[in-house]
């Protein structure tokens, strides 16, 4: 049977404001589980821009020999032959950007930079792109932010809707001030209405903070939805998201499902998790345990380590899969190596009532502290039981007070005075 007591419950995962592309987790541990965060809202992660080199674009083979790339790079600058024209590469022009290739695929930046550097310089914007990319990830030449901002700003003015995504990662990166964050703002806005995804997420994250100019809740999750529609993974990991806990003004659980599916075809782990846990409560659609049990288990092997945690209750309840206190055991323990602490309590209570392993009170109570050290009230909960009736740890009233006390903050309705032997089964 199920514990009576709530244990460390499954749940969908959320995130906290930040600016980089980790995602957290947030734990609830709601006495009647909902699928609905306890959060108000949460912020999307800006995505970067990838900074590699378009090779892609060469549409004419090298002409100069792999031997060429120890020769020293062409005096392009000086010469008068025309390598662009109304923004297009010449045949010279081509013949320059191939030997830059060259120079490129044997890991000789500065011989690329020099090289395409009279490209950029005649106004042809992939160049000017590629140059920018360069300066900002090289293996031999320094990193040079306000240098590649530069280059970037030169080939967006130019029509390169890809660097604008760039223009306003740099601006955030180099500068907090008003005014750097309002060409930031406008730079996604720019590249999002050319088509580009990135800044289209980018845009949208923008806008729901308020950052660079007025918060615009309607315009954030527009393009939130245009990027996740454009196959963008981050974006429709986010828009699931937000169906699923009402934010933006959106709340429909059908579409959550739709779009965490889409994420979690693409491999997310987040989202694998986050549609799980629709499908075991089910919630947006049928309940479907096994279901669930499956994308619990690749979300675990990808290292989300509240799936780890579900799926050992899966295991322990037998619920979509075989009953299997020695499985659930496993995956409480996987998901303790991967941070996720819940999965201490639930350990805890299989030592304490001897499901899958002897039964050994002191070993339980060890991992209800860890869970209680690592921020996880259930375990204060499991702990003050423990010290009000003398199971597992001395008989210490003041004590047991204190810990039912911290439980209590974050679980106002947990029944921390029952003894475990008769609120556990």
């Amino acid at each position: 049977m199920a514990c009576r007591m709530a244990s460390c419950r499954r749940h969908p995962v959320n995130s906290k404001p930040r600016h980089t592309m980790l995602l957290a987790h947030l734990p609830r541990h709601a006495v009647n589980h909902s699928t609905r965060s306890t959060r108000a809202s949460f912020a999307l992660a800006l995505t970067l821009a990838s900074s590699a080199i378009l090779l892609a674009a060469c549409q004419t083979p090298p002409t100069a020999s792999e031997d060429a790339a120890a020769a020293p790079a062409t005096k392009a600058t000086t010469s008068p032959v025309i390598l662009v024209s109304d923004g297009k590469l010449t045949p010279a022009g081509e013949a320059v950007r191939d030997q830059g290739l060259i120079y490129y695929k044997n890991r000789q930046d500065a011989a690329t930079f020099h090289a395409w550097l009279p490209l950029a310089e005649a106004g042809h914007p992939e160049t000017q792109f590629n140059l920018g990319a360069l300066l900002q990830n090289s293996n031999e030449l320094p990193n040079d932010d306000r240098a590649a901002l530069g280059w970037h700003e030169k080939a967006a003015a130019r029509g390169y809707g890809e660097s604008n995504c760039h223009v306003g990662n740099l601006l955030r990166k180099l500068s907090r001030d008003d005014d750097s964050l309002a060409r930031a703002r406008n730079a996604y806005l720019r590249g999002a209405d050319m088509g580009e995804s990135v800044c289209m997420h980018n845009a949208a994250a923008v806008l729901l903070a308020g950052e660079g100019g007025p918060r615009d809740a309607a315009g954030g999750a527009m393009w939130l939805a245009k990027a996740a529609e454009a196959g963008l993974v981050e974006s429709q990991l986010k828009l699931g998201t937000a169906y699923l806990h009402g934010n933006y003004g959106l709340n429909d659980p059908v579409k959550a499902r739709h779009w965490l599916g889409k994420a979690a075809e693409a491999g997310d782990m987040n989202a694998m998790h986050n549609l799980a846990s629709m499908l075991d409560d089910g919630h947006g659609g049928p309940k479907d345990a096994a279901a669930a049990a499956v994308l619990y288990r690749k979300a675990a092997a990808a290292g989300q380590g509240q799936s780890a945690n579900n799926l050992g209750l899966l295991y322990r309840q037998g619920a979509g899969v075989k009953r299997d206190d020695a499985q659930a055991i496993a995956f409480f323990t996987r998901a303790i190596e991967l941070q996720n602490f819940d999965g201490a309590v639930n350990l805890g209570d299989m030592h304490f009532l001897g499901r899958g392993t002897k039964r050994d009170r002191a070993v339980a109570a060890i991992q209800y502290k860890r869970a209680a050290e690592n921020g996880v009230a259930w375990g204060e909960c499991r702990l003050a039981a423990m010290m009000r009736h003398g199971e597992g740890l001395k008989r210490d009233q003041k004590a047991a007070n204190a810990a039912e006390s911290k439980a209590l903050a974050a679980l106002p309705k947990a029944d921390c005075r029952t003894a475990l032997s008769k609120l556990l089964r």
